[in-house]
């Protein structure tokens, strides 16, 4: 790399870090499909997928999978309602992370859900009231082989937000058989900060062969949340259904995904994006997601560097 680019890489890391630190804490959206541009493309399907960096938030076990070396940065805005009365901004989450097959790390600031401290039942309700926090995580993920063909993966994460912090746990698990993969994530296992725990599982149809892509020639894939996830606008739990399409060796990659509501309404949001391979193995790449709320859509942009 010549000393322009790296000295723009460094400039631009700068940047994202201090925007990400600087970021208000008001988002709209405690799903899992929150950060990573290949896995929001894909409208959220990629547990079983996750095969690159992400999978220290998506599902660590999926680390497993990496071709080889992967460090990506991305950077993604939401909407919360824009043009209604009193809405709130659009705000943003973020991925910085490097990893290798072995091992993965990072920091990414996402939107989660939080019980409430103390009487966790509303007045005898039987509700569960809830809020919400932006949340700062560094995690460090690690691996362990069963069998050659299942991997379980965990994800140890030191959380703030609020001017608080705590530890935290995430686990995933992957089986292969051939070109399909198997795949179960669960995360904020110790509940720290009250932070409400999910459970995902997804199944992928996933061949790899080079030169048609590093993570192609293509992945069709399906996810189902396993739990609910309550909100201040009522509990949420989502399928999504995506693909990933790899074209001309490697240098274009496209997606296309949906994710719906299993619960009350259906409220379906679409999404698409894509990849360009750059010199020296960089790729850029980015997505749109549109929904029929305005906390359904968003967009996003990151770069990553592979090989």
């Amino acid at each position: 790399m010549t000393p322009a680019g790296a000295g723009f890489g460094r400039l631009a890391t700068f940047v994202l870090l201090t925007f990400l630190l600087l970021t208000p804490s008001l988002l709209s959206s405690q799903t899992l499909d929150q950060v990573g541009e290949r896995a929001q493309g894909m409208g959220g399907a990629f547990v079983a997928v996750a095969d690159d960096a992400s999978a220290i938030y998506w599902n660590p076990a999926g680390l497993a999978n990496l071709p080889g070396f992967d460090a990506q940065m991305s950077l993604s805005g939401l909407g919360q309602g824009a043009g209604s009365a009193g809405a709130p901004d659009p705000t943003h989450t973020g991925l910085l992370a490097v990893a290798m097959p072995a091992f993965g790390a990072g920091y990414y600031r996402v939107q989660t859900a939080v019980s409430s401290a103390g009487d966790r039942k509303n007045g005898g309700s039987g509700e569960v009231r809830v809020s919400e926090l932006a949340t700062g995580n560094f995690g460090v993920s690690l691996l362990q082989t069963i069998v050659n063909t299942v991997v379980i993966g965990t994800t140890l994460r030191l959380v703030n937000a609020s001017g608080t912090t705590a530890f935290d746990l995430d686990a995933g698990a992957t089986a292969s058989v051939g070109d399909f993969r198997m795949a179960f994530t669960a995360r904020n296992l110790r509940q720290g900060l009250d932070a409400v725990r999910q459970v995902r599982a997804g199944v992928a149809l996933a061949p790899r062969s080079r030169p048609e892509g590093v993570y192609g020639p293509f992945s069709v894939a399906f996810d189902a949340d396993l739990t609910r996830t309550p909100a201040p606008d009522g509990d949420r739990r989502q399928a999504a259904l995506g693909s990933e399409q790899w074209w001309a060796k490697g240098t274009v990659g496209t997606r296309l995904g949906v994710h719906w509501s299993t619960i009350n309404d259906l409220e379906p949001a679409i999404s698409g994006g894509v990849s360009l391979k750059l010199p020296r193995s960089v790729f850029f790449e980015g997505h749109v997601t549109k929904g029929r709320k305005a906390r359904d859509s968003g967009w996003g942009v990151g770069t990553r560097l592979t090989f």
